[in-house]
């Protein structure tokens, strides 16, 4: 297969990886190898996009049983040269990790793919390069660049004028709909390539995307999570979901969102349907995992509530519902504990901002606090990017002046506990038991009100709680 000559010059390759390389491909040619970077490393250097992932080939340039072993056998060889720590192994795939001056650094084999029906993990076996490059996902991701010369080799004959011509398009068009059927996670590889690189799919590779869609079912939910969380990290996600929309991917992996496609709400404050309204929420909010996940999750309870008066459009309680359908959708991908509490929590509270006023006296705006904890700022970004330019911008407005002034007085948070439980037993004379807690919730609020609440104003307070 003709290829053209490319030389990619050394001062193109970044310079926090610049001693890493330098030392891979002296050690390769120390022992007789060849080495190439392969993969997206390769095409960032092209695009003059910060490379993250560095994958190196290591080829025996002895046809023998060794060369399945040569990238694993090559990272241990370097390890004890380099005094690093000894590389993870994984034997099935013939690869192994090795982290050097905060890089992680994965050694392969030129390899051919065997896959069962049921799964996308394959078994593999020793292969020539051009076998390697026609067996991975799309032409910009199949290029190898050789570094004893820094030769670019294109064995699919596409990758660079893809590359040029902002194209992705699967390495074998022969193959075409088995690329997605074998690994189906390529279908949503694709729709976040396409938006992080600004690149446009190929019509068949986009429509063989679409004939595979349902195959998604067979990716665990923890690497769906992973490449969910890289869209929406990107700078317009709503791209992502609306392609996955028309390729009938969201209504496998995220069909909360699916169905809200062509749910109308009330002319009097939104335009749009709520699919659509939640997409523009979701590009108005700033690039944090969190926020973002709020904001594509937060109207999902419309649909609930929907459906419970019976078609009628009628939101009410949506936020509660929304939350709700927010934990399961984030225990379904497997994400933790701690993201979707907080992530809940953004969701269950962003309604609360649209209903501010200048009625609310000074402990509503602390109860309104305290509700939010740590994530406030989320819970105000995701009501900011929810109602726009309307006057409920104004409230937030205000609201936020409030929380602001409160707190350079010194006011926004009631003091520290003034009685303890056992404390609040020895006083009145009682054994443990729940009451203890209603005491403690009685003082709270006292103080939400007056901040500067006494210890024993609090201790009348209960005692005339008791009384009644």
């Amino acid at each position: 297969m003709s290829m053209r000559n490319i030389i990619i010059p050394q001062r193109y390759i970044p310079q926090r990886y610049k001693s890493i390389i330098d030392k891979i491909s002296i050690t390769a040619e120390e022992n007789s190898l060849d080495a190439y970077i392969v993969g997206g490393f390769v095409r960032d250097l092209f695009i003059k996009r910060e490379p993250k992932d560095l994958d190196i080939m290591i080829c025996s340039r002895r046809r023998d049983a060794s060369g399945r072993s040569s990238g694993i056998n090559f990272s241990k060889i370097f390890a004890k040269k380099y005094k690093l720590d000894d590389p993870v192994v994984f034997e099935r795939f013939g690869t192994s990790k090795l982290f050097m001056d905060s890089k992680e650094v994965e050694f392969v084999m030129p390899r051919k793919e065997y896959y069962n029906t049921d799964s996308r993990n394959p078994d593999t076996q020793i292969a020539s390069l051009e076998q390697d490059a026609l067996r991975r996902d799309f032409t910009i991701n199949a290029l190898f660049l050789r570094l004893s010369d820094m030769k670019i080799l294109d064995f699919t004959s596409h990758g660079v004028v893809d590359i040029k011509n902002k194209i992705i398009r699967v390495t074998d068009p022969s193959d075409i709909e088995i690329i997605f059927k074998q690994d189906p996670l390529r279908i949503l590889r694709a729709v976040r390539q396409s938006i992080q690189l600004g690149f446009r799919i190929e019509t068949e590779t986009y429509n063989a995307m679409k004939v595979s869609s349902p195959r998604i079912e067979i990716v665990s939910p923890g690497r769906i999570r992973d490449e969910i969380n890289k869209i929406l990290m990107e700078k317009t996600p709503s791209k992502a979901f609306k392609m996955m929309d028309e390729i009938n991917l969201s209504v496998k992996i995220l069909p909360e969102i699916a169905r809200l496609k062509n749910l109308e709400q009330p002319e009097k404050y939104h335009s749009d349907d709520v699919f659509m309204h939640t997409l523009k929420v979701l590009d108005r909010t700033k690039a944090d995992s969190i926020l973002r996940m709020a904001a594509l999750l937060h109207d999902t309870g419309k649909y609930i509530t929907y459906k419970k008066n019976a078609g009628r459009i009628c939101f009410y309680g949506h936020d509660a519902e929304s939350a709700k359908e927010a934990e399961t959708v984030l225990k379904r991908l497997k994400y933790p504990k701690e993201f979707i509490q907080k992530t809940v929590s953004v969701i269950k509270n962003h309604m609360y901002p649209k209903m501010y006023s200048d009625d609310w006296t000074d402990g509503a705006v602390r109860r309104f606090v305290k509700r939010c904890g740590g994530e406030l700022n989320l819970v105000m970004e995701v009501s900011r990017a929810d109602y726009g330019k309307d006057n409920n911008g104004e409230r937030l407005v205000k609201l936020k002046k409030r929380i602001e002034d409160l707190k350079l007085k010194n006011m926004l948070y009631p003091k520290q506990e003034l009685l303890a439980g056992r404390e609040i037993m020895n006083i009145f004379n009682r054994l443990p038991g729940k009451w203890i807690q209603k005491a403690k919730n009685k003082i709270e609020e006292e103080q939400f009100e007056n901040p500067w609440l006494t210890k024993e104003e609090a201790i009348e307070i209960l005692r005339e709680m008791f009384r009644k």
